[in-house]
């Protein structure tokens, strides 16, 4: 076999002449030259290479195969078929996938997402696991999360795919909707001699800050003789994205409301109006328009070597080495709509009667004025580095005789490390202009006496804000009004409120042995019986930190209780006031500063929605090490402090260990010559679990300086063990009803496995600063949190599919399939009503935990196509409809559908291939799905009652256009170019109306263009 995918068909019958004229499109032809072909020879042969090879590799993989599978193979030594696995995998029958950053990761097949990736069939590591990213990401519980995400997987380092949608019983266990089986390539396979390949291009991506980053992919190997080859490959890409996002699903405080509050006030708002209007309205608690600004590096690297032991026995070693490196900093413009929580009834910033307003028939507001008391941007810095080396050997014996066998041993080994910072910076509350000791400049609106006394208190402001339809992206407007002039951007309103640091840091190992025989009766050799024993590990060491100065420990006060503020600490002399909550008394000697004392730290950016916000620096303000940062914010009496330290938060951080035994028993039945294959075989496996954690004490005490932003520091240790057995039969069965004709039948039982990080979190609870005591004093109070559950059982499901295929001429296909999943107990994300205590004698607000819902199943159908002309055009397709049915409700459903499953999706790519030249576009799209992340498929707040109501997300419908250009001057060298997003689509979700927005994502469009070569 050469190096790279090379057809040769050669036709010397009547059906091989009638396949040649099909790929005229001349049938009547063929049809009329039948008597002559049977007393003719006709020889042809066609050479096919490049992206119409790799499908005919895959073609021909799906055709042989006795399990219903779909594939992909390489291009070319080196070359996948897009710049991503997912993005590649999104274009076979019944798979969808998920994208993130611009990118694609996780993937879904029959609609379901808890699928088993394995590397040549043993579990694959990639580091990237589980990331959390985002404001609420140190507590374990963030704004955006990705698990079993694929993108740090390059592309260029791996030989094919296999999605393997009907398991048989020596497959692993553990995918509910499939396995995904990556494949490296073999080097015993290739050419003599040397072997190389590669290619060097830049990329840009649309809005991205910085110039044209590489990205380059390096792979070859030398086969010595027969009996002895290497290979391995390295390839590193880097990118700079700018995502434009709006996110309103940060904080669960929404409100119900027919609040009003009429303009024009000075002092507090209390100095205002407060009225009603005719109908209620839903405001969240605050909507985020940040721009996110990101840098990711991957490197992937792999090394393999196969060889003969002695006839009969061959030897293999694959090492595959991946590594990710991305650090991003968001400037974001907080809008407060109901920054506090507040119950219904109680002031608060709301709709401003004296202005047009839109209400529709739902509650949305379509359109208002919106009067607010403070203003508020964000800065966020984080990194995250993610490592991972996956081991595999393995010997297999077949010298033709009735026993075979082969035995695998297996080793990974991953890590990821978060570090984050965030600055909060205020733009007029929290009292600063109506202290008697202003903290911001004296120019102040409302200051005399060079800022001596203030009278206007909390000053307000007013805010113009759509929604922006069923587009996703609300619009927001800040008209010069009441005095206050460039609200978010005038360092004289800009005050340097709050800060913190996390570090989020993950271990993780993998390991496997595995033996297979196989024996063949003398008898006949239609029938082989296989067993096999399995024996595995899976752990996991989760840790959440948070960078602190502890006020009780470092510092020698007194202890921090429940949500309350560590005394006076860090005031410097002369500043009155108890119960600063981590502000920056280290600038310019004071508790706040403000832009106008301190320009230096002050970064002026143009917000995608808002326009000009000041925002703090991250490298002026030292955020771009969490580690050191709060040093430099802190002095006690003058003097620096230097006692930041990482503080583990015991309620979040978890250890998982996981040991499963595996037998199972096979038989294979038939053969080509009798025109069917079966196997039918059951596997049979024992799962220990030991979950480690912790849980809060009746009594809490914390590190740090305020409940809020500390650690618990009095915990419980607790161990939680299980064990079951799980009794996995299935059967496989092909039927080549006629030369081209073939039908497929599998059932079987399957078991996924949960989460790991859902069983290990612990009880992680968030806290915001609520409405100030007597004398002023800062209060907090509980607004909501996270939780695992380690009494979750795994997924469960019951899977019949049958399939249709008709290879009807060389390299095409028509399909068509029929699926049924019957789950047991599906997991999903609830939010459970919480009572916590805080300063106001507690709190009832959500947890999210992901529970046992109950049953649910999905079926549907998926029809496939694939076409290749012999002038060089071709085209593949697919379409997937799924009817899902869960037992999850809302207010406004008895049933949801399963998340994440959308009712339709499909996939087109049209090719042409020739002379050197090849050009391609792909098109991929999904309908409106229940969402399917951290933040759950469900959204809860009171409404006007005070009543809990349950409300559903919802993924917005994505289509996305990706295409690529390539000419080969001869068979060494090229050159390509390619784009990924070219119609800059963007990604939302809804809560419940189409038309109230939730999360909105913006990355735009990616642009590739290089060289490529080989020997």
């Amino acid at each position: 076999m050469s190096a790279h995918p090379t057809k040769r068909f050669i036709s010397n019958s009547r059906s091989a002449v009638c396949r040649s004229a099909l790929l005229s499109a001349a049938i009547s032809s063929c049809l009329a030259g039948a008597a002559s072909a049977q007393q003719t020879t006709t020889l042809e042969e066609v050479v096919v290479t490049g992206f119409r090879a790799s499908l005919a590799d895959a073609l021909q993989r799906k055709r042989e195969s006795t399990q219903i599978i779909e594939s992909i193979t390489a291009e070319d030594i080196g070359k996948f078929p897009d710049q991503n696995v997912a993005e590649s995998l999104q274009r076979l029958p019944g798979v969808q996938i998920d994208r993130a950053g611009g990118q694609g990761t996780a993937v879904l097949i029959d609609g379901l997402r808890q699928n088993l990736i394995t590397l040549n069939g043993d579990i694959f590591l990639t580091g990237r696991e589980f990331y959390v990213s985002g404001e609420a990401s140190g507590g374990g519980s963030g704004s955006n999360a990705q698990t079993s995400s694929l993108e740090g997987i390059p592309s260029e380092q791996v030989g094919g795919i296999d999605v393997i949608k009907s398991p048989n019983a020596a497959n692993t266990e553990g995918g509910l909707g499939g396995i995904i089986d990556l494949k490296t390539r073999s080097a015993l396979t290739q050419s003599m001699g040397l072997n190389f390949g590669g290619s060097v291009r830049g990329t840009k991506a649309q809005d991205a800050e910085g110039g044209i980053t590489p990205v380059i992919s390096l792979a070859g190997g030398f086969k010595f003789n027969d009996d002895f080859a290497i290979n391995g490959g390295i390839s590193y890409d880097k990118e700079s994205t700018h995502t434009k996002e709006y996110q309103a699903q940060n904080r669960n405080q929404w409100l119900i409301t027919n609040s009003a509050q009429n303009g024009n006030y000075v002092g507090t708002p209390a100095a205002g109006t407060l009225s009603t209007i005719s109908q209620y309205y839903i405001i969240p608690q605050m909507g985020y328009f940040s721009d996110n600004l990101a840098d990711r590096k991957t490197l992937g690297a792999t090394l393999g070597a196969e060889w003969n032991w002695a006839d009969g026995i061959k030897g293999r070693f694959d090492w595959f080495y991946s590594r990710g490196e991305d650090e991003s900093t968001t400037y974001s413009d907080k809008t407060w709509f109901n920054g506090q929580g507040a119950a219904p009834g109680t002031l608060i910033p709301a709709i401003d009667p004296s202005k047009p307003y839109s209400i529709d028939g739902s509650g949305v507001v379509q359109s208002a004025s919106f009067m607010a008391n403070g203003a508020e941007t964000a800065t966020l810095f984080q990194s995250f580095d993610s490592r991972a080396n996956n081991f595999q050997f393995a010997t297999t014996f077949d010298n033709g005789g009735p026993l075979l066998g082969d035995v695998h041993a297996s080793y990974a080994k991953a890590s990821s490390d978060l570090e984050a910072a965030q600055a909060d910076i205020e733009h007029g509350g929290y009292g600063a202009f109506g202290s008697a000791n202003p903290f911001i400049a004296a120019t102040a609106p409302g200051c005399n006496n060079g800022g001596s006394s203030c009278t206007n208190g909390n000053h307000g402001y007013t805010f113009n804000w759509t929604n922006g339809g069923t587009s996703g992206l609300p619009t927001i407007g800040y008209p010069n009004a009441y005095g206050v002039t460039n609200v978010l951007s005038n360092p004289a309103y800009t005050v340097f409120k709050s800060n913190w640091a996390w570090a989020n840091l993950t271990d993780q190992k993998n390991f496997a042995l595995r033996g297979n025989l196989t024996f063949t009766p003398a008898f006949t050799n239609d029938l082989k019986l296989s067993a096999g024993l399995r024996y595995a590990g899976r752990d996991i060491d989760q840790t959440f930190g948070r960078y602190l100065i502890d006020g009780a420990g470092k510092l020698g006060l007194g202890g921090v209780g429940a949500g309350t503020a560590a005394g006076n600490c860090c005031i410097s002399p002369g500043q009155s006031g108890t119960g600063i909550y981590y502000s920056d008394p280290g600038y310019a000697t004071i508790p706040y500063s403000s832009a106008a004392s301190n320009p230096g730290l002050v970064k002026y950016y143009n917000n995608f929605a808002a326009g000009p916000i000041a925002v703090k620096d991250p490298a002026a303000g030292g955020m771009t090490n969490p580690a050191t940062y709060l040093n430099t914010l802190w002095t006690q009496a003058g003097v620096p402090n230097n006692t930041e330290a990482l503080y583990v938060d015991k309620l979040s951080s978890f250890e998982v260990n996981e040991r499963t035994t595996a037998v199972y028993f096979k038989a294979e039945m038939g053969s080509p010559e009798n025109r069917y294959r079966a196997d039918a075989g059951v596997r049979v496996v024992a799962t220990n679990l030991t979950v480690d954690n912790a849980q809060q004490a009746a009594t809490p005490t914390w590190y740090g300086t305020a409940s809020w932003n500390g650690v618990n520091s009095n915990n419980i240790p607790v161990t939680h063990k299980r064990n079951y057995v799980d009794v996995l039969p299935s059967l496989n069965f092909s039927l080549d009803v006629t030369d081209t004709q073939k039908v497929r039948l599998g059932a079987s039982r399957v078991v996924s496995p949960q989460d790991l990080f859902s069983l290990g979190l612990g009880n992680t609870y968030g806290f915001t600063r609520g409405a100030d005591g007597p004398g002023g004093q800062a209060r907090f109070q509980f607004n909501g949190g996270s939780s695992g559950n380690p009494d979750l059982d795994p997924y469960r499901a019951s899977q019949f599919n049958v399939s249709y295929e008709n290879y009807f001429v060389e390299n095409s296909l028509l399909s068509a399939g029929v699926f049924y999943k019957a789950v047991d107990n599906f997991v999903e994300t609830q939010n459970i009503p919480t009572l916590v205590m805080d300063d106001f004698g507690g709190t009832t607000s959500n947890v999210s935990q992901p529970v046992n819902a109950g049953k649910g199943k999905i079926y549907g159908i998926e029809l496939g196509g694939q076409y290749s002309w012999v002038n060089g055009f071709g085209v593949t397709g697919n379409y997937t409809r799924s009817q899902s049915e869960s037992q999850q409700k809302t207010a406004f459903a008895d049933s949801l559908a399963i998340p994440g499953v959308s009712k339709d999706s499909f996939n087109v790519t049209g090719y042409y291939e020739h002379s050197g030249f090849s050009a391609r576009v792909a098109y991929s799209w999904r309908s409106e799905a229940v969402n399917d992340s951290l933040v759950g498929a469900t959204f809860a707040f009171p409404d006007q009652n005070g009543k809990s109501k349950v409300y559903g997300v919802f993924s917005a419908p994505y289509g996305q256009v990706d295409a690529q250009v390539g000419y080969d001057f001869n068979s060494h060298l090229g050159v390509l170019a390619s784009v990924n997003n070219l119609t800059n689509e963007k990604q939302h979700t809804y809560l419940q109306f189409s038309n109230l927005p939730f999360t909105y994502d913006d990355t735009g469009t990616r642009f590739f263009v290089g060289v490529k070569g080989k020997l």
